[in-house]
């Protein structure tokens, strides 16, 4: 019989382990990596805590809930996530939720049993209900990933994962508190009325979390219609720039035999130093004229140039070189990934003293890959975690997600970022490098 109930033990642990990471992984759309693995540690973690527990008490002990979890998130925070704030959020939250639909399923179960007189208070009774409560629970959470299923894989925000753990343990606990009301009547209606509490308790969860998602995704197609926005302005101002451009040089080109002619005469009559002058300044018109920024694509064309307007207005020194071809991405993301590099560089630079602010742009292809390489000047060395850097904002839940987003865009085409940050000169630079496959869809 013992070897049974610990059999059902290990179960517990595993469906527990398991039930967090899927949990985390469709309705929160973190990364998860190796959970299967882990959830058999965690099926072993319970198994050996309840042998401790009965060599210590010498006598049954039912599996405390909370040590599961504080054994159960950091288990599965540090082997099975990014190790990030929002992963240990989603953790936490996603054992809260399954433990407290876990909990008023049991004690549903419990109740039935009383009611027909036949609960015993066995170990392999106490395991059985935990685990025909952690099967059901599941179910909830498959129901939950169904309803709310959504076609964007962007996780949730911490303060939306944080307050599934705060409802369930608010649901939790006014229920609970409406179930000890009524313990001394267990038949009838009273009985009946506190099944039915449950019941609506866990549809309340269930119907706030599926809302939680819905909102999530209304407000990530918010964010996508203001980028798609922007890039249509961005794309509006640079075509009234080429069309400005387009002009002055058929201009130029216009007087251009008239140009050719002075070049002659200043030449033939050896009059070289002024020869010399008048060439500089047709050269520094030419420039001046097209100024534009040509990647080989519109659309970063239309990024790059209006960054590169507004560093100049922050007396940001810009540099570009190379060009784009090959590279099959969507709009959205060429816009959300040149934006993002381009506004974090600008965003340090501000913070550097005018005469050491520039920025480095660059695009540099082999026959497989092509890498996009952005340089800027920093205040001070930036501190990376695991590779990223952490944000340096007082408000660190709402900021940081650029360079989110750009690891999100460039993984999505099967490419790498890398992020490094070092001195130069005696001067503190950023760097971050993308490498992304050419030809992918």
């Amino acid at each position: 019989m013992n070897g049974f109930v610990f059999l059902m033990c290990f179960l517990i642990g595993f469906v527990c382990v398991y039930s967090c990471c899927y949990m985390m992984r469709n309705v929160f759309r973190c990364k998860i990596r190796n959970f299967v693995i882990y959830s058999l540690g965690g099926g072993t973690l319970t198994a050996g805590y309840m042998l401790i527990t009965k060599l210590l008490a010498h006598g049954t002990m039912p599996i405390n809930n909370i040590v599961m979890g504080a054994v159960f998130v950091p288990l599965i925070w540090f082997f099975v996530t990014d190790r990030s704030l929002k992963s240990v959020a989603a953790a936490i939250s996603a054992y809260a939720f399954f433990n407290c639909t876990q909990v008023l399923i049991c004690r549903m179960i419990d109740q039935v049993m009383k009611y027909i007189e036949k609960l015993d208070k066995s170990e392999l009774v106490i395991c059985s209900v935990q685990l025909a409560g952690q099967a059901l629970a599941v179910g909830v959470m498959i129901l939950i990933s169904r309803i709310g299923r959504s076609s964007i894989k962007e996780p949730m925000s911490v303060w939306n994962v944080l307050f599934v753990a705060l409802l369930a343990i608010f649901t939790e606990t006014i229920t609970m508190s409406a179930w000890s009301m009524g313990e001394e009547s267990i038949t009838g209606v009273s009985f009946i009325g506190q099944i039915g509490l449950s019941l609506l308790s866990i549809a309340f969860m269930v119907i706030s979390v599926v809302m939680t998602v819905k909102f999530n995704e209304s407000r990530y197609y918010s964010s996508l219609n203001s980028m798609n926005e922007s890039y249509l302005n961005a794309q509006k101002d640079y075509y009234a720039m080429k069309q400005t451009s387009d002009t002055e040089i058929r201009r130029m080109r216009h007087d251009m035999k008239n140009h050719l002619i002075c070049i002659r005469d200043l030449a033939a009559n050896g009059r070289y130093d002024e020869l010399a002058d008048y060439i500089g300044e047709l050269s520094e018109a030419v420039n001046d004229a097209d100024r534009l920024i040509h990647t080989g694509s519109g659309i970063i064309d239309a990024i790059v140039n209006e960054k590169a307007a507004l560093a100049k207005k922050l007396h940001i020194k810009f540099d570009w070189e190379g060009t784009i071809s090959g590279l099959n991405i969507s709009a959205i993301d060429s816009c959300t990934l040149v934006a993002n590099l381009l506004d974090n560089a600008i965003e340090a630079c501000e913070k550097v003293d005018v005469a050491k602010r520039y920025i480095s742009l660059s695009f540099r292809r082999s026959e497989h890959f092509l890498l996009m390489t952005c340089v800027n000047s920093a205040a001070r060395i930036v501190e990376l975690s695991n590779g990223r850097p952490l944000t340096s904002k007082a408000d660190r839940f709402n900021h940081g997600f650029g360079i989110g987003n750009i690891e999100r865009c460039v993984e999505k085409y099967g490419g790498h970022l890398d992020l490094a940050s070092y001195l130069e000169d005696k001067v503190p630079i950023f760097r971050a490098e993308a490498v992304i496959p050419l030809g992918m869809e």
